[in-house]
């Protein structure tokens, strides 16, 4: 079962990323980044870990703008 999320940028409108994990042991992560294709291919292990990084993160950076 493929399964595919896309997210689109909201810098620049021909950008996005899409997240790819229908091989169960890899996850696919894509895109388009000022005209330039980009990949990605991760072990499930590598990708949990920078979807950990990406929150904390985003969460550092939350506090930085309540603040």
């Amino acid at each position: 079962m493929a399964i595919e999320i896309q997210f689109k940028c909201s810098r620049a409108k021909e950008d996005y990323l899409t997240v790819d994990y229908s091989n169960t042991d890899k996850v696919w992560i894509e895109g388009m980044h000022e005209g330039a294709f980009i990949s990605f291919v991760l072990d499930i292990n590598t990708a949990i870990k920078l979807s950990k990084t990406i929150r904390t993160e985003i969460n550092k950076a939350k506090e930085v703008s309540n603040v």
